[in-house]
């Protein structure tokens, strides 16, 4: 059961995080840490429903911990994930049209991995993620371009 979980942990993390290996996953006892690590922006992007407008340019985690529950309560505790420092950049696309397009492209492509709902999906469902510390960069291209003030 416990090589099982760990599969379930490595598809998630491959979703999850650009260009991670298997080497960088050792599960000690019911621990594992990684750190300097990429996020997909894509993912984190989805994940968060941010609008077209915006695009996740950056997205680095100092050093994550991942803790599981016993084997036998899988299914009644969360694995928590606990993520010292999140660092963001997010960036105002330049033309919102083209953001649309790519998007819905971008959604049809990433639906074509697997239809089927599996245990790695069940696993990261019921992840409890803590972020202790978030660092965000939000560049935008003024509010100029279109002649209005910024408004929220």
């Amino acid at each position: 059961m416990e090589s099982i979980l760990a599969k379930a942990l490595e598809y998630t993390l491959k979703y999850w995080l650009k260009s991670f290996s298997r080497d960088q996953f050792k599960l000690q006892g019911r621990t594992a840490q990684l750190s300097n690590l990429d996020i997909n922006g894509d993912a984190l992007h989805s994940s968060l429903g941010l609008p077209t407008a915006i695009n996740v340019t950056t997205a680095k985690v100092g050093k994550l911990e991942i803790s599981l529950p016993s084997v036998s309560n899988v299914q009644v505790e969360p694995i928590l994930v606990q993520i010292d420092r999140l660092d963001l950049v997010l960036e105002e696309n330049a033309d919102d049209d083209a953001c649309h397009s790519s998007s819905s492209a971008q959604s049809t492509s990433s639906s074509g991995k697997g239809s089927g709902y599996g245990f790695a999906d069940k696993i990261a469902d019921g992840m409890t993620i803590e972020v202790r510390t978030v660092n965000l960069l939000l560049e935008t291209r003024g509010a100029g371009r279109r002649g209005v003030g910024a408004s929220w």
